[in-house]
């Protein structure tokens, strides 16, 4: 599936809008010069009053941005415009000469109308019939009370709209400046309303969830592919269902967790379905964890690396020699202290070991919620994920000191949480990936995914530039909170793989509001999604039998 191209730019109309709002605003400048006052009045008739102008120049600039963002709505709104424009004309209220320009440029944007693929969402458009109520209703009241309501040129009927000048009250002078600021903020609020972007979708079903779960267990899996489960993100399929996206709308930014799950073969059709929703949402596309080698399918995305995923190889693991002094000392320690282990599937522990690993997990944490999005699952301990295993460690009272839970990908177990009590025996962390990578051995699976090193080359080079040594320094300085540099420590002890993960987005204007969305996704609390009654079943078919 290739994605569907827009047919043509939109800059032009959009730099069109832009201009005709410029020239508006002209009225509100003092001592603007009399060129411009002439280019002004040409587009509106007859010089409006200053606070009408700033608000319609503002209107009208939302709308060049909303040309500008190819929305359906933006179009309509001009071509309204230029309708009225034509019906003055024809009343003879306007100059003759500006009939045959304005049909041409009706004309011209009715032809590329599909330019504008974003539609309104229904919602959007009630809450907008609900604001153009209101701002009609107070309009005509306003008209009412103040005791007439402004006639003349197209330019003169838009600014009565946002507040009547009439007759004089006495006593109350205040009141049509009062209605024309409450007109020209309901204006504002129904242009921005019919012009952003879709609201987030609900988080995926059952039934997505269960099909997503059959592609996380394909063979060709990424080894971010189980956290498309948390039951936060909403999902879009390829067209033959082999592969998906898993994503969260936030601030208008759609961001993916990592690469499409599935079959290979159809990642690149996901991508293009989930990049073709964006376009037809108005959601700006981004995603968090991507692959280097799969950026080029992502249509032209920027890419920023933004650190790397450990992975260690099970089959060529061992604790001997001197390169794995620091985690052989490590596992000895808590083998001192008589902590024993043992790993086996959630979904098989008992209530009584389920409320202690809770406990556990909430004197771990100091009492903070869960968080995460792209390298972390939710509803922790449950047993409602499948396929996630759980490798506790016991001091030796029998009692549990630490866990970690892994959650299978493929042919591969992927980290979610590590949490061990304050104070428990050194080394337990070390034990517990130690003995999960003899479970993944015995198993013959492939790869253990522990932590996401962020900014490791910056960490781990010592030939640094004056920005880098800047940024390593304040990595350095904000270590007690953010735990970048111990944890890129922590896991270069085990001599792992890394394999670099990057953030993609469309354009370098929209990193702030990106920066923004993943940042809040990954550090805000968790959405509550649907929760399952009982847990769900592992996948027990293979892709291929769909």
């Amino acid at each position: 599936m290739e994605r569907a191209k827009p047919p043509g730019p939109v800059w032009p109309a959009g730099a069109g809008t832009g201009t005709v709002a410029v020239l508006l605003a002209v009225p509100a400048v003092p001592d603007s010069p009399g060129w411009l006052r002439r280019a002004s009045v040409l587009v509106t008739g007859e010089p409006l009053a200053p606070a009408h102008a700033v608000v319609l120049a503002l209107a009208l600039l939302l709308v060049a941005r909303g040309i500008l963002l190819r929305r359906r709505a933006a179009l309509a709104g001009v071509l309204a415009l230029i309708g009225l424009g034509l019906v003055a004309v024809l009343a003879g209220d306007d100059a003759p000469w500006r009939g045959p320009l304005l049909a041409a440029v009706l004309v011209a944007l009715w032809l590329r109308r599909a330019d504008y693929p974003v539609r309104p969402h229904p919602a959007r458009v009630r809450t907008a019939a609900v604001v153009g109520g209101a701002l009609i209703v107070g309009t005509a009241l306003g008209a009412v009370l103040v005791g007439g309501v402004a006639v003349g040129s197209v330019g003169r009927d838009l600014a009565s709209g946002l507040g009547a000048t009439g007759a004089h009250i006495e006593g109350a002078d205040w009141l049509p400046g009062v209605l024309a600021t409450l007109g020209g903020a309901g204006l504002l609020a129904l242009v921005l309303t019919l012009l952003a972007p879709d609201p987030a979708p609900a988080p995926g079903d059952d039934a997505e969830r269960r099909r997503v779960a059959l592609l996380v267990a394909h063979s060709g899996s990424d080894t971010l592919a189980p956290f498309a489960l948390r039951r936060d993100k909403s999902y879009v399929f390829s067209p033959d269902g082999r592969a998906a996206i898993g994503y969260r709308v936030l601030f208008g930014i759609a961001a993916a967790g990592g690469d499409p799950v599935g079959d290979p073969a159809s990642h690149r059709a996901a991508i293009a379905a989930f990049l073709e929703l964006c376009r037809t949402s108005g959601w700006r596309p981004a995603v968090l964890g991507a692959r280097p080698e799969l950026v080029p399918a992502w249509d032209g995305l920027r890419a920023i690396g933004v650190g790397d995923e450990v992975l260690l190889r099970p089959a060529g693991f061992a604790l001997t020699g001197r390169r794995m002094r620091n985690v052989r000392q490590a596992v000895q320690r808590s083998v001192n202290a008589g902590v024993t282990t043992e790993v086996l599937a959630e979904r098989d522990l008992s209530p009584g070991l389920r409320g202690k690993l809770l406990d556990v997990a909430r004197s771990s944490l100091g009492g903070a919620a869960e968080r995460g999005f792209s390298m972390n699952l939710d509803e922790l301990l449950t047993g409602r994920h499948p396929g996630t295993v759980v490798a506790v460690a016991y001091d030796r009272a029998g009692e549990p000191v630490g866990f970690q839970r892994y959650a299978r990908a493929g042919n591969a177990l992927s980290l979610d949480a590590m949490r061990r009590r304050p104070g428990g025996p050194n080394g337990v962390n070390e034990r517990l990936i130690a003995e999960t990578l003899a479970y993944a051995a015995d198993r013959g699976l492939d790869v253990v995914s522990l932590n996401f090193a962020a900014f490791r080359t910056l960490l781990e080079t010592e030939d640094r530039n004056p920005l880098e040594r800047a940024g390593y320094r304040a990595i350095h300085l904000l270590d007690p909170w953010i735990a970048v540099e111990s944890l890129f420590l922590f896991n270069r002890k085990f001599r792992p793989d890394y394999q670099p993960r990057c953030v993609l987005f469309r354009a370098w204007t929209d990193l702030v509001p990106v920066a923004a969305a993943l940042l809040a996704l990954e550090f805000g609390r968790t959405r509550p999604g649907h929760v399952a009654p009982v847990p769900e079943p592992e996948p027990a078919g293979r892709l291929g039998h769909l």
